[in-house]
């Protein structure tokens, strides 16, 4: 009997949210109850953290236990079966876009495994700005780019001294934050794949590259507020945010207050 393959974004349990850009697509799944799920495969490469619950993965007759927070990478198209544990379980499931992965020239492991921890501490961190409602397109990117030097099986080269592509990518974002930006649009821009000007980056600055572009757009936000002249919803825009909802989430992530209540410390002080 063939596997039957799951299409993109597609599982057998409950998706209960969805954040997606041209790279790669995020899904929190839920399996309310002990299940055990037949055999089936994936079209797309995908990553999988256990959020709760417990849950083990047989492929090729290995069994993976997953551990609470633990990160397996699934290649594409490769069949295996999985059981739930009795309380059910809550995963978060990111899919790779192939073609995205084929223009980077990156090229995934062929087998199933769990990753190292720091990789879970990265998967760990989108969960919490996607829950938040604070995840940004290139934060996501960011994390993929970290993700797939780890199942690639290929280590960026760790650099001595301060590179210039890395001064040219920082200068960049000074000057175009305004703009959509992505992962791989900059890496191209200053000469370095993206898996590389990732895991540099987090690297050198104790970030993901999507954190510090956030970072920025908030600081620009700032500024344009203590100016005057322009409404909130001009100030998310020209700053580089997607739309004011998400800018007022990620603002008081980053500030502490709302935009709103930030722009009443100029009338105070």
């Amino acid at each position: 009997m063939t596997a039957r393959c799951l299409e993109a974004g597609c599982y057998y349990g409950a998706v209960r949210g969805v954040f997606s850009t041209p790279l790669a697509r995020l899904s929190c799944v839920r399996h309310d109850r002990a299940r055990a799920l037949p055999e089936h495969d994936h079209a797309l490469a995908y990553f999988c953290m256990l959020l709760e619950g417990s849950y083990t993965e047989t492929v090729a007759r290995r069994a993976l236990d997953y551990a609470p927070y633990q990160v397996g990478f699934h290649p594409a198209r490769m069949p295996h079966r999985d059981a739930v544990g009795e309380d059910g379980a809550r995963f978060l499931c990111l899919e790779v876009e192939a073609p995205a992965l084929e223009a980077a020239g990156v090229r995934l492991r062929p087998d199933t495994a769990l990753l190292p921890g720091d990789m879970s501490v990265a998967l760990a961190r989108v969960h919490r700005a996607f829950a938040g409602g604070t995840l940004s397109d290139i934060e996501l990117e960011g994390a993929v780019w970290e993700l797939c030097a780890d199942a690639s099986g290929e280590r960026a080269a760790v650099e001595r001294g301060a590179p210039r592509w890395l001064r040219e990518c920082l200068a960049i974002i000074e000057a175009e934050h305004g703009e959509p930006l992505t992962v791989a649009s900059l890496a191209r821009r200053v000469g370095v794949h993206p898996v590389h000007a990732s895991r540099e980056f987090r690297r050198r600055h104790g970030q993901a590259l999507g954190e510090y572009v956030n970072k920025v757009r908030v600081r620009s936000a700032c500024a344009r507020i203590s100016r005057g002249g322009a409404s909130l919803s001009e100030v998310a825009h020209a700053s580089g945010f997607a739309d004011h909802a998400h800018f007022c989430r990620v603002f008081k992530s980053a500030v502490g207050c709302t935009p709103s209540e930030f722009a009443l410390l100029r009338y105070s002080m």
